[in-house]
Order: structure tokens, then sequence, then C-alpha cells
């Protein structure tokens, strides 16, 4: 072929949207059924266990292509300064070559103004074509791009050590960007035209004539072959038919000159924009699954794509380029900066007051960052789906937890579930403790006994976040605050139960009526005081909601004692917290300026024994007071006695805070808990034990315009809340369609069909609730559950007794009221005569 029938051969492939024209395309070229002019894609004839075993869904898998884009963006511009990427003069990380080969802006987007941003953007681009359903999608850089000797050694390469000496790129494992391949169409076609930058060829590149021209090639699935001796799996090439007569099977790649190529769109329009080097990699038919809408809205690829690069090192511009729409340049192009950089910019109208709350933590000697997201009413599902703690290294997301982490027993923010997302930040993780948490295809964690340390700390981190709390119960406020009236009726339903079955009146607390759960509490909490009456003037001390907190501390000691060293015993195998007080802001620790830093360690133990041990602990700091949690490794023994110091500093300090804690190990307390896990109490009578009993709940009724914030259909009855308080609220579903159906083929009055469906299923999640308090998880466990955290249960199986009352009321819909109308209409007569007919059969 001629150069200009090889440059036209690259434009036709790159205009076209179909799979079936590809294929028409290189049969009339000669090459889709040669089979000579097909290379093993690696090098590897057994390539698919490979390629096969990546990313699990469509989008985790274009994120690898995106982040090798931004890669090379980095990679071009290193070369450009004329430092040697694998040299110690290179940026030691992603941030650092951000901050200093990108125009002196900062290491973060978030740092960037907005013109910046949208400026770089123009250097990495993704368009999509074709279809709306399975669109074609096009990645395209202004990198360093590779020679066409370099492709197979680069693009076309599999576990190669290509970025594995690089500090600043992400891609290391040279296989994630394979993961694209099963999601393109039938034929798995990847389109790749590539050049490299004139400027950055080395003197030995230079030498070759073929440096300064465009590669072109295409992968493909080769379907396996029937018959004996052949290879039962499916392989993946690519077109190299450059001297395959001479070498079969390791032939080149094709390649021609031209100035420039067209491989980037502007505004809607794709593949006008001319670019001098870089790449291109076209997607045909890509698998979308549940993201086939226009890309650049809320349900499209761009918010998933954020969520997935929460913290992307260079924007990307998003193009849609089909057939919708829009009368605006912007409704056709969306610069993706990251989840970080679009809520910081926009977190006035999304993000609570007070949030991002960022929170260090070490587990296992590895440090950490947990940053809390609290969005309000509704504005969580533009930037999420199922995600509740996202992990994050270098700004790509390489695994989730499920917002089920909020609910779960230990947490109890269940109200916020919907309104929460937590973004840490591993990329301080030790080489040891990444491959330990995740997995090769970064997009998942693995099971190891690190990611049950790391998952164990995040909970006590939101357990005990004070601004969290106080979210859930002001939530809870604007919500019920004003129906406590409506709770009479139903506490004189209940009350009439208890004098008519001495069964239920053991169950409940006698006595308590239903009151306001919202009333301030004036008390120590409040003021910030401990109870020796410490904590300064109003507005100035610790816990103060006036507090107005210093850039830098001036001391930061022991709460209570008031200096830098305190004695506390601590039980052996549970959490030792510990509070302190300081006079710094809240942002102390989360801030990007000279940030605070803490560091925990071993300063004396017995023999030395420990001395390198590491804890797993946490540090919240809010208004003053900065609350501690130390987990005691099992190893240390019961009469042990160690002195930890914990250390604050940062930069501007002349002399870091040192705060001093000897903790001896005594045995674990014999809590007096019945087999439900309450505690044992004499009764008035003196002696004998008393369960705790229910209290009032409060019961809040729903009607189908509603069913979406509750996560209900036409057959939920009741789903009950826990809340902060160890308390419940009732949700009950009143246009269930069975209720429906009784009032309107019933005969009786309607107020009280209504009143038995609803307090019916009120006391059988009062039943539940009440059978959780006796008999806790033990009686509770799924055996056979996997997944737990799809399933609504916990890692060990646990289903927790919110999603049992859901499904149990759920089942017991069509059965309510008839049977509570049957069984409250039998007499003494007639379960005599069924009994005598029954003797007579």
């Amino acid at each position: 072929m001629t150069n200009e029938q090889i440059k036209q051969l690259a434009l036709d492939l790159l205009h076209t949207d179909d799979e079936q024209q590809v294929i028409a395309i290189l049969s009339n070229a000669g090459y889709w059924d040669n089979p000579d002019a097909w290379r093993d894609y690696g090098d590897i004839e057994g390539n698919f266990s490979t390629i096969g075993n990546q990313q699990s869904r469509p989008e985790a898998a274009l994120v690898e292509k995106l982040v090798n884009s931004v890669d090379a963006r980095l990679l071009n511009a290193c070369l450009e300064s004329g430092i040697d990427p694998t040299s110690e003069a290179a940026p030691p990380n992603i941030r650092d070559a951000v901050a200093n080969l990108f125009n002196g802006t900062g290491g973060s987007l978030r740092d960037w103004p907005a013109a910046t941003r949208r400026r770089e953007a123009e250097n990495i681009t993704l368009a999509a074509t074709g279809p709306k359903r399975h669109p074609c999608l096009t990645i395209a850089d202004r990198g360093e791009g590779q020679t066409p000797a370099r492709v197979p050694h680069t693009f076309m390469s599999l576990n190669k050590s290509n970025k594995l000496r690089i500090p600043f790129v992400q891609g290391k494992f040279n296989m994630g960007g394979t993961g694209i391949l099963k999601f393109c169409g039938d034929q798995r076609f990847q389109l790749l035209i590539t050049k490299r930058n004139p400027s950055i060829l080395t003197d030995k590149e230079q030498n070759d004539p073929g440096a300064s021209q465009w590669s072109l090639t295409i992968t493909r699935r080769q379907r396996p072959s029937q018959g004996a001796g052949q290879v039962r799996n499916s392989v993946f090439t690519y077109l190299a038919p450059v001297g395959a007569g001479e070498n079969p099977r390791k032939g080149e790649v094709l390649s021609f000159d031209s100035e420039t190529m067209p491989l980037m769109p502007k505004h809607n329009q794709p593949y006008v924009r001319e670019v001098p080097f870089g790449s291109a990699i076209k997607l045909y038919e890509y698998d979308m699954k549940g993201f086939t809408s226009h890309i650049l809205m809320k349900d499209g690829l761009l918010y998933r794509l954020e969520a997935l690069l929460p913290d992307i090192a260079l924007p990307i511009n998003l193009h849609e380029c089909r057939n919708y729409g829009g009368k605006t340049e912007a409704s056709f192009v969306t610069p993706l900066a990251g989840l970080t950089t679009r809520l910081e910019d926009g977190k006035g109208g999304n993000v609570e007051d007070g949030f991002p709350d960022s929170v260090p933590f070490h587990v296992r000697g590895e440090r950490m960052v947990a940053k809390i997201y609290a969005f309000k009413d509704g504005k969580a599902t533009t930037y999420t789906t199922n995600e509740g703690v996202i992990f994050s290294i270098n700004g790509q997301t390489h695994g989730i937890l499920p917002k089920t982490i909020f609910g779960r027993k230990k947490v109890k923010l269940n109200r916020l579930t919907d309104s929460l997302l937590v973004s840490v930040d591993c990329t301080e993780l030790s080489t040891d403790a990444r491959e330990d948490l995740f997995m090769n295809s970064r997009d998942r964690l693995s099971q190891h006994e690190l990611r049950k340390d790391i998952e164990a700390e995040i909970e006590e981190i939101l357990s005990r976040h004070e601004q969290l709390k106080e979210l859930a119960n002001e939530r809870r406020r604007r919500e019920i605050g004003e129906r406590l009236a409506d709770s009479k009726p139903l506490e004189e339903v209940l009350g009439s139960l208890l004098k008519s079955s001495p069964t239920l009146a053991r169950l409940f607390r006698l006595g308590q009526r239903l009151g306001n759960p919202f009333k301030r509490d004036t008390g120590d909490k409040q003021s910030g005081k401990d109870g020796k009456g410490h904590g300064g003037k109003d507005g100035e001390g610790p816990g103060d909601h006036d507090f107005q907190g210093k850039k830098h501390p001036t001391f930061f000691r022991f709460q209570r004692t008031h200096n830098d060293r305190l004695d506390r015993e601590c039980e052996y195998g549970r959490r030792c917290r510990i509070e302190l007080e300081s006079d710094v802001e809240n942002e102390y620790f989360k801030r990007s300026e000279n940030p605070g830093m803490y560091e925990v360690e071993v300063v004396d133990c017995v023999g030395d024994k420990h001395s390198d041990l590491e804890f797993q602990n946490s540090l919240l700091l809010h208004n003053g007071l900065a609350h501690w949690s130390i987990v005691m490794p099992e190893d240390v023994e019961v009469g042990e006695t160690l002195t930890l110091q914990l250390t604050i500093d940062d930069e501007t300090l002349t002399d870091p805070f040192t705060n001093i804690v000897r903790l001896t190990v005594r045995p674990q307390s014999i809590r007096n808990k019945g087999k439900g896990g309450t505690r044992k109490s004499s009764t008035s009578g003196g002696g004998g034990q008393q369960q705790p009993g229910i209290d009032m709940p409060e019961v809040i009724e729903v009607h189908e315009k509603d069913w979406a914030a509750h996560k209900f259909d036409d057959r939920s009855a009741l789903k009950v809340m826990p809340e902060t308080d160890d308390s419940h609220t009732f949700y009950i579903n009143m246009d269930n369609v069975y209720l429906l159906n009784e009032l309107k083929y019933g005969k009786e009055d309607a107020n009280l069909t209504k009143a038995k469906f609803k307090y019916g299923n009120v006391l059988v999640g009062l039943a539940l609730l009440q059978d959780e308090k006796q008999n806790g998880k033990a009686e509770n466990s799924d055996t056979n559950q996997t997944d737990g955290e799809q399933a609504g249960a916990d890692n060990n199986g646990y289903v927790p007794v919110e999603d049992r009352v859901l499904r149990t009321t759920r089942a017991l819909g069509p059965f309510m009221i008839p049977m509570i109308n049957y069984l409250g209409a039998l007499s003494e007569d007639d379960v005599a005569s069924a009994a005598a007919a029954g003797d007579e059969e």
C-alpha cells in the first residue's frame, strides 16, 4: 500500500462507527482473512486469560484508558523539560509532576483556575459517536505518542515493566488498558493511531526513518478453530502486516507520513481538530451497561467517571457527538476534573456546611486520610450511585464499599445513607499494603485482613463523628418534630393493648410517654466543659458551637489533665479512647496549605519487645476537641504497660507537640448482659431480672409521592430507621396495594381499615425489634450469605433487623387486614364448633 492509501485506511477506520463496516474496510484492504497479517497481543498465544480477567464494569475499564492518556501527558511534559523520567531528577509523585511541569500551577486540579483547567482539558478528549445504545468512544491525547517500532512493546504489550520505574505515573502492571476489549462490540475492535512527539525523540530513534511517522493498527478477537490440536480459547490479535511474510506472526504495524491528523473533536463534531503528535484509541460499539444516555447528563458517563477518578491529575474534555439536541457549546463538551474538584467548585449548593471533613488514621502502620462529604437532601444522586466509601491512589478509584456501611449496627447513620460519601486517599500506602488491599484490576478490594482492619477504623470514625450525629438529628428534627402530636392515637391504641394483654405489657417500659427527642442538651457536652468545669469561656472552649480556631495550634494536650502526660488503663483486645484539647481550627489536618500531621510510636515498653508495634488509630478534630481512638493489639498481654507518644506537627511549628500516655492493659471486664446483650438490672421488687422494653416509636405515614425517598413500591408496608440515640422511626406505606384493595372492596369504615393496617404492621415491627434486643445477632445470621454488603448483611452474614422488618411486613401485606378481621371476630362458639367438626372427621 502507498502512503496515501494507508493514511486513507486510517481515516476510514476512524470515521466509521459500525463493526460490519470495519470488516468490510479491512477485507477490501486484503487484511481481514489473511492470518499472517495479525500478531498475537503481547506475543502471547494464550492472552485471553490475562485480558479477560480485568475490570468487571465497562466504565472501570474505560478509566484505565483515560489514566494512560494522563500518564502520556505527564511523560511528554517531563521529556520536553529534558528530564529522564526514571532518574532522580524526575518528580517523585504525580502531584509534584503536575505542580512542576504544568506552568507552575498547583499539584491538584482544585488549586487550578477554571480557565486553566478548560485550556488543559483540550489536550485529552473523549468523544462519543455512533448509535445511542452502543456508542463508539474515541480517546485522544497530545501525549508522548509512540514510534511504529515501539508500538508492539508499549500499546500492544502485556506484563512488561514499561512504567514500573517511573514514580509519577499511575500505570504499573502493563495490562489494565486491555480490560476494555471485552466490552468492545462482538469483534472486540480497538483502533490505534499514534505518533511520537518529534521534540522528544532519542538519538537512536532519530536514526530510524520511520520514527517520525504515524502508526496504525487495530485489535480483534480471533475465535478458536475447531478440531484436534487447536487453541480452545479466543486469542486477541492486532494488525501487523509489515514484514509478516519474512517473520510470521512477528510483523510490524502499518505506518504513514502526515504532518497532522484530525484526531480530536470540536464541540459536537468528531475528528476535526488537527494534532501534530499524540495518540487516538477508538473503542467500537462499547457496552455502556446503563450509561447509554447523553454522556454529559447527570445519569450519563461523565459523573460516573468522576466518581472513579475523584482526584484525577489532569482534566479531560468529554464531547457528546451523537445526535442529541443542544443550543450552546456547553451542551456538547464538559471538562472532567474529578469528583473532588467538582464538589469543591459547587459545594455551596450541594454539600452541608462544615463539610467535607478530613480525618487522618493509621492501620498497621499505613497512613490514610478519609474525606467525608455530607450532601444536602437529594444532592448526592448527582455524584454517586451505590458508592459509600471510595478508596483511591493518585486520584484513581481502586475499590469501593457500598453505602450500606452507613447503616451498619455500629455506625447507625441510616438517616444519612443516601447523603454520604467517604473518599479514602491511599496514595501513601506501601507496596505491600497496596498489593494486599487491592486487586490488580484496580476496581475492587481483596478480602485480606488489612481490609477488615481498615473497615473497622472507618466504622469507628463514622460512629464517633459529632458533626454527622448532629446532622442526622437535625434531619430527624425537621421531619418528625412537627408530628409529635400525631403519636397520641398510637399511644392510646397500644395502651389499650397493654391493658388487655399481660404478655405485651411486660415488653414495654411502663409509664414511659412519648416525649420530644430533640430538646437541647444544656449539659456539659454542649458547653464543651468536662465534669470539673473546664473548657474556657463561652464561645472559646473546646466543643463550643461558636468555636473559632487558630491557624496553628498554641497547645495540644490531654483534656482532663490539661498537660501532656496521662496514665490510663485499657482493656485487652478493645479500643482505648482518649480526648485531647487544642485551639486550632477544624481544617488543621485536611487543609492543603501547611496541614497538620500526627504520628504514634511506642517510646517505652517492658524489654522493648513492642518497640516496633504499629497501632491502628484515628484522630477526629472538631471545635477544639480531638478524639484519639486506639486499638490495642492482641499480642500485648494483660498486665503489660506501654508508653505511647502522640506527635502533632506542621511545617511552621518550631517544636512539635508531644503527648505521652502510659497504657496498662487489664483483663476485659465481664459485662453483665442477658441473652440479647442487654445489661442485667434489678427490678424495683429486688433480686429479679427485667429486660429493657420497647420505647414508643415515632410513626410517619408515607404516600406514593414519597415512595422513592424511602425505596418503597406498591407492596412495601413498613420500614424502621434506626437513629443515633438507639430509637427507631417507623415509616408505614399508606398506599400499599393490599390496603388500597381492602379500602375499595371492603365493607367496614375506611379509617378503621387504615388503623388495622397501620397498627398491625407497627406491632410486627416492634416484635422483631424486641426479638433483636433479646436474641442479638447469633440467632439471625444467614450462614449461606457470601456477599453480605450487597444483600444488606455485614461481613459475618448478619442481616440487620431493619431489613428483616422490611421483608417480613412486605410478606404479611396481603394477610394483615384479613387476619385481624377474621381472628378478631372469632368467638368461643366458633372455636368449639371447629373442634367438634375436626373430631367427627
